[in-house]
């Protein structure tokens, strides 16, 4: 029987050739057309990732737009007849395919198992009661309260949105002048507040099979940290760790993290803090990492993490390449001058110049960077992909990546 899928996205493919995001979840290499129908919705901007010669597309204003949605669904589900799977494989659908479940009574999550990886403060509740180490935090409500927490982690302490992702919107506070400052000028809605914990920044990523058990892992050792990318604009990146202690360690963590929120048939990017004595959860997304993660993954160890979701969702039978596990690989991305938008006049290949890059995108004399929330990838100012060495090897390379690039622009008005 022909797998009946609907199937939302917000994900363009790009025609030029050197921007590589969101090609490894092209609808050629995750469904199959023999027996995957598939249904298109999508907005104007996404609809270059759909196949040209689709038959099934529908193009909706908006797709935050939910009640505009259901609409298109509800009547397309009338005309045609009901859906076996709804997938939104980007973290801004997936409540939007939780609804779509619950609404057409489709197999897979629902709203209130997708909230626990879309609201930080439920996800740290229930790692927190789970015995595992999260950061000390508090919903703020009023400036009282949000000082009173203040003062009781000790300072600098992180404010945040309750949702959100890329570090879009998080503050670091360094003292009570500032935060009494930051309650001043925005809405303490939907924010939290929480304990600064100092140590290295690292990410497991992976995909769950249908009772909870890991068929694929790796673990990625932060270059900064998102937060400096965001706020200082510090150069971000990750190395594939291949130590079987740091591998080992962060692994066994990350799974009892996810088994205490009841994550299955998913993908996940999880990220924690090695304070050097004990592993501290950060937070968790129920999807396929960000930023180059996934395209590192796929060059290394074989593994397209967005095939192998639609895989699980599915129900179809899983071959994964058999591991390698002293292959390292990474990624460093450098954020445009700011502040932006800003003209280029030159920068710095770095292919052949430095080792184990593989793969670049350096803008070209002339194009126009500007900030576009939503995905690091997305800021242009300097994309590299590295594989082929050692950890130790990948890590110098990134290093050295960072320091011999160079970049220069002019501040368009």
């Amino acid at each position: 029987m022909p797998n009946a899928i609907l199937y939302m996205t917000r994900w363009p493919l790009y025609e030029d050739q050197r921007r590589w995001e969101n090609r490894l979840a092209g609808p050629e290499l995750i469904f199959d057309p023999a027996v995957d129908h598939v249904t298109y919705v999508c907005d104007e901007a996404s609809r270059s990732g759909v196949p040209a010669d689709a038959e099934r597309v529908h193009v909706v204003p908006d797709l935050d737009d939910v009640d505009g949605v259901l609409k298109v669904v509800d009547a397309v589900v009338r005309d045609e007849g009901p859906f076996d799977y709804a997938i939104g494989l980007s973290e801004a659908l997936l409540e939007l395919a939780a609804t779509m479940r619950e609404r057409y009574g489709i197999q897979g999550s629902g709203r209130e198992e997708t909230v626990r990886f879309r609201d930080k403060t439920v996800m740290k509740e229930l790692v927190g009661q789970a015995g595992l180490r999260v950061p000390r935090w508090a919903s703020c409500r009023t400036e009282e309260q949000v000082l009173a927490a203040g003062q009781e982690f000790g300072y600098p302490v992180i404010v945040k949105p309750v949702r959100g992702a890329g570090s879009v919107g998080v503050s670091r506070i360094a003292s009570a002048e500032e935060l009494r400052a930051l309650c001043a000028e925005r809405s303490l809605k939907d924010l939290e507040i929480e304990e600064f914990v100092q140590g290295d920044v690292l990410h497991v990523d992976g995909v769950l099979d249908a009772t909870g058990r890991p068929l694929f892992l790796c673990t990625s050792r932060y270059v900064s940290n998102c937060l400096d990318f965001e706020l200082q604009g510090e150069p971000l990146g990750s190395v594939l760790q291949t130590d079987p202690a740091v591998r080992d360690r962060c692994e066994d963590f990350a799974v009892r993290c996810l088994t205490a929120l009841g994550l299955r048939s998913s993908a996940f990017h999880l990220e924690l803090f090695d304070t050097g004595d004990e592993l501290v959860f950060l937070e968790v997304g129920a999807r396929v990492p960000g930023a180059d993660v996934p395209y590192v993954v796929h060059d290394v160890h074989g593994v397209n993490l967005f095939r192998l979701w639609v895989d699980v969702l599915l129900g179809r039978p899983v071959d994964l390449p058999a591991p390698v596990p002293e292959q390292s690989g990474g990624w460093l991305m450098v954020p445009g001058p700011r502040p932006l938008p800003q003209k280029v006049i030159g920068a710095t290949p770095l292919i052949g110049e430095v080792p184990y890059v593989y793969q670049e995108l350096v803008p070209r004399p002339g194009e126009v960077l500007e900030y576009r929330p939503g995905s690091y990838a997305r800021i242009q100012g300097g994309r590299f992909l590295f594989r082929g060495g050692t950890q130790e090897e990948i890590e110098q390379a990134v290093l050295q990546a960072r320091e011999q690039y160079r970049l220069t622009a002019e501040h368009v008005q």
